[in-house]
């Protein structure tokens, strides 16, 4: 799978602390050599599965419209959940398409908070 990093994570990327860097270089690294399967953080799609209010469909729209999913970093510590998820505080923001994945943002979670359209610029 191609792995593409959008003008603004690329030119924020050396901003990062040494932790969160090599989280994200090796979740591209994972993508291009395996695709999405075998992640030991929890993946998935940003749009709510069930939105009940304005802003829960407001939101499920925009993530469906930029096929926006994220993917749990395991900064700064992996938690697993009841369920068998690995969960952390970090998440990275990506663009799912065909096979093609463009990494948007990084941002802490909870209170999970969609990228804006600005950041979604790539080359």
């Amino acid at each position: 799978m191609k792995v593409v990093f959008v003008n603004w994570l690329e030119n924020n990327y050396l901003s990062f602390d040494d932790d969160l860097r090599n989280a994200v270089l090796d979740f591209a690294i994972h993508v291009q050599t395996n695709g999405l399967k075998d992640l030991k953080g929890r993946n998935k799609s940003s749009a709510p599965p069930n939105p009940h209010t304005k802003k829960e469909h407001q939101h499920a729209k925009f993530a469906q419209k930029y096929c926006l999913w994220h993917y749990h970093l395991g900064v700064p510590c992996y938690v697993k959940q009841t369920n068998g998820d690995f969960t952390s505080e970090y998440i990275l923001h990506y663009c799912h398409y065909n096979d093609v994945i463009v990494l948007v943002d990084i941002s802490t979670h909870p209170p999970f908070v969609l990228p804006s359209v600005d950041k979604l610029t790539y080359d």
